[in-house]
């Protein structure tokens, strides 16, 4: 009884770690002897017990699943049977045998590289990776039961003499890229999987390949690039691990072909195929493994078929897909793997055609997702359409290693990997907002942190802050114990779209842009100016002064602009243009909009002030033209016309014009609106014991009291003219006096009558605000405070 659960467990740890003969390579193997050999050299590590507990896990879904199973009833089945007859006849309907697929894979490629670059490896059973985990095996180590995703240290248990060699994934990359630019010839639109093997539509390249000419479809035999190696001459052309490579057509086996130095390849898909293959071993001294077929699913599974370097093509006729199908065993499909296996064998569905032969039960057993899979499969069906320029979803890098716990190294891998991450974006234009930091202690436990960031980011530094922040909160986690890792990696994902990716940010520039609609404006689409794609965000000080430009520009009256006033001509004197033109604006700063979106486009000058250009200025203080290009000359103009503006709007103060016949007019509307106010009891503007005075200066009757929000004296008139005169007077008093080079100025501008008030305010009357002395003390008053 004490051996039932050890004897479980070692069940439990095989059905995960055993030997998995539909690997190529590792046909006709003794199972037995080498599931021993795992289990003796895994008992007891923390990969065992890893192990273990994710069989755990995987038994209590079956578990689960099962007794969902024995609830289900017959009229359940029936219907579910009836809506997967449904589904079936729309999937057939829906089958496309005319593409062409092609799946390439590399043989043992990261082994492959490391024989061809170093000639004593050809002949021993080796592997790339660590005593931690391999990558992969050559040929000759798979026939002791090494494979990739095993541990290097039960890899030697199977095989003494195996030889691990660590991974160099830079020169991986290399010869990668020199196999792709073979790919590109045949599928210029080709989808690559990993460094390794890639899916190819040959469809369009036969079509073109008919009307080839002989010269076309030949190509030479080079001489092996190793002469030194005496052997290589009288073997094959590159590594093969087997002397005898299933499905090698003639012409793969390095020999000079029919025509001597060169070989000559047919148009059909299988010798379009085995050129490509040829040619990829004359430029790497590396073979390559095809699949062909009428979609992506049974490509990939074909291409495993007379592995190593070989071909094999299925016919494309359903016939030949259901047949093909019928005996498959389901691990061989891929994105079936050992958990998913597991569960189906629980319901005794080995074959791909048992998927068929129960597709109702799994219906109400599993997701609608994993159901579809499941359906396609049992009928061959698949991707018939490679399109590598889909929405991407994420990008990763991540490295296997052995123990890990020093933080400054696991620190400096971190920017290790930021760095690959950074460069493999920056290769496809990509940035994201998203990063996840992945770790795996040496437990074998998985830990994944994300960080979600408001702006989209790609550059090294940018994704290793994120990424740092992650693994030093892990590090803190585990304090005061270090963190002992074993794999790292670094996914960035949230990719922003192209709109995204384009400046927002409106400056002044953009807004006064020649040319631009003024429907755009109205909706608040930001007009994109090209010469600002490459500048950063404006810092907020920059936003804050082109609003203020922009107040000044829709507070200008419609013929300046429409005359192509420049608002900001000279940088420093953007203060004062925008106090005078404020004191000539007329209208409502509606209207102004109004007049500004009718006026025609390509009106406006540029804004720059940096820029010359031959135009006629308009002053914006006396409206006179002044021809210059020179805007130093025209600043001098416009302080000029301030001096003389100021003088003159004081004498026009102290000498009031009295147009008696339009002062009546005005009084006794004036005088009706104020017994229509006092008989509803309503005083916008006073007491009813206010007397009522000319807004002229005559005696006609009662007055109405406004009060200046600048300087906040009430002011004795109920002339909205004179009144706006005074306000205009207190926001511009600090800026004439500036101009004068006065460094003081007088307390409060002239007024209209005003002794009552200013009795009260000297004597500390509470009329007066708290505000008023600070305010006073160089405060400037801006548009921007009158309007809040």
């Amino acid at each position: 009884m004490d051996n039932e659960p050890a004897q479980t467990k070692d069940e439990g740890f095989l059905s995960r770690m055993a030997l998995n003969d539909n690997k190529a390579g590792m046909e006709g193997l003794d199972r037995d002897k080498i599931n021993n050999i795992i289990m003796e050299s895994s008992k007891g590590s923390k990969f065992y017990e890893n192990e273990l507990k994710k069989d755990q896990q995987v038994n209590q879904r079956i578990e689960k699943m099962m007794l969902q199973k024995a609830n289900i009833t017959q009229a359940q089945l029936k219907k579910a049977q009836a809506q997967v007859e449904k589904m079936t006849l729309a999937l057939e309907r829906s089958r496309d045998l005319s593409r062409v697929i092609v799946h390439v894979d590399m043989d043992a490629f990261y082994a492959a590289v490391e024989m061809r670059d170093c000639a004593e490896l050809k002949t021993k059973p080796m592997a790339v990776g660590s005593m931690s985990m391999l990558s992969t095996s050559n040929y000759l180590a798979r026939k002791y039961g090494v494979r990739a995703a095993m541990p290097g240290f039960i890899a030697k248990k199977l095989c003494s003499d195996l030889v691990i060699v660590p991974p160099n994934f830079d020169k991986y990359r290399a010869v990668s890229d020199e196999i792709r630019e073979i790919f590109a010839d045949y599928d210029p639109h080709f989808l690559p999987m990993s460094l390794d093997e890639a899916y190819l539509d040959f469809t369009e390249h036969l079509e073109q390949r008919q009307t080839w000419p002989e010269s076309l479809r030949t190509h030479p035999v080079e001489e092996t690039p190793n002469p030194k190696d005496t052997e290589a001459k009288d073997e094959d052309l590159s590594p093969i691990l087997f002397k005898e490579s299933p499905g090698s057509p003639p012409g793969l086996d390095g020999s000079k072909g029919a025509n001597g130095g060169s070989e000559l390849f047919g148009t059909s898909v299988e010798e379009a195929v085995r050129e490509m293959r040829f040619r990829i071993e004359q430029k790497t001294m590396l073979t390559a493994s095809a699949g062909i077929a009428p979609n992506m699913m049974l490509a990939k599974v074909c291409s495993d078929k007379n592995k190593p370097n070989g071909q094999y093509r299925l016919p494309p006729t359903r016939e030949a897909v259901m047949d093909f199908i019928q005996d498959l065993p389901v691990r061989k499909i891929c994105g079936i793997g050992k958990v998913s296996e597991k569960m189906l064998n629980a319901l005794e569905i080995t074959k791909c055609s048992h998927l068929g032969q129960q597709m109702a039960l799994l219906s109400l057993l599993f997701s609608e997702t994993a159901c579809q899979n499941f359906m396609e499969v049992s009928l061959g069906l698949g991707s018939t359409r490679i399109s590598r320029h889909e929405e991407r979803k994420s990008m990763s890098i991540e490295r296997t290693f052995k123990e890990l716990s020093d933080a400054e190294e696991q620190f400096s891998l971190c920017r290790e990997l930021c760095k690959d991450l950074a460069e493999d974006m920056k290769k496809e234009g990509l940035k994201g907002k998203t990063v996840s930091l992945k770790l795996k202690n040496v437990n074998f436990e998985v830990k994944t942190r994300a960080q979600t960031l408001q702006c989209a980011v790609a550059a090294e530094e940018e994704i290793f802050a994120v990424a740092k922040d992650l693994l030093k909160t892990e590090i803190d986690n585990e304090s005061p114990h270090p963190l002992k890792l074993r794999l790292m990696g670094v996914r960035m994902s949230a990719f922003v779209s192209s709109d995204d990716k384009a400046p927002t940010q409106k400056s002044i520039l953009g807004f006064l842009k020649s040319g631009s609609s003024g429907s755009s404006e109205i909706k608040g689409e930001p007009s994109y100016n090209p010469s600002q794609a490459s500048q950063p965000m404006a810092c907020p000080s920059v936003q804050t002064a082109k609003r203020k430009e922009e107040v000044f520009l829709h507070s200008r009256k419609p013929e300046e602009t429409r005359n192509g006033i420049s608002p900001i001509g000279a940088c420093s004197k953007e203060s004062a243009l925008s106090s005078a033109a404020l004191n000539k604006t007329g209208g409502s700063v509606s209207q102004v909009l109004e007049n500004k979106r009718a006026a025609p486009a390509g009106d406006h000058p540029s804004t720059s002030g940096c820029e010359a250009r031959p135009q006629i200025l308009i002053c914006p203080v006396c409206s006179s033209k002044v021809e210059t290009t020179d805007l130093n000359v025209f600043n001098r103009h416009i302080d000029l016309c301030l001096n003389v503006a100021s003088t003159n709007q004081k004498k026009s103060e102290s000498e009031s014009v009295y147009d008696e016949k339009k002062c009546l007019q005005e009084c006794k509307e004036l005088n009706k609106r104020k017994e229509r106010s006092e008989a509803e009891e309503e005083q916008p503007f006073g007491s009813k014991e206010s007397s009522r005075v000319c807004p002229r200066g005559g005696q006609h009757g009662k007055l109405s009291d406004l009060v200046c929000p600048v300087c906040h004296l009430t002011q004795e008139t109920d002339d909205l003219a004179v009144f706006n005169r005074h306000v205009d007077l207190c926001l511009n008093q600090e800026v004439l006096h500036e101009l004068k080079g006065q460094t003081t100025f007088s307390q409060n501008p002239s007024v209209v009558k005003n002794s009552k008030n200013i009795g009260k305010s000297q004597r500390g009357s509470p009329s007066s605000l708290p505000s008023k002395k600070s305010r006073s003390l160089g405060l400037c008053n801006t548009i921007d405070k009158f309007l809040r």
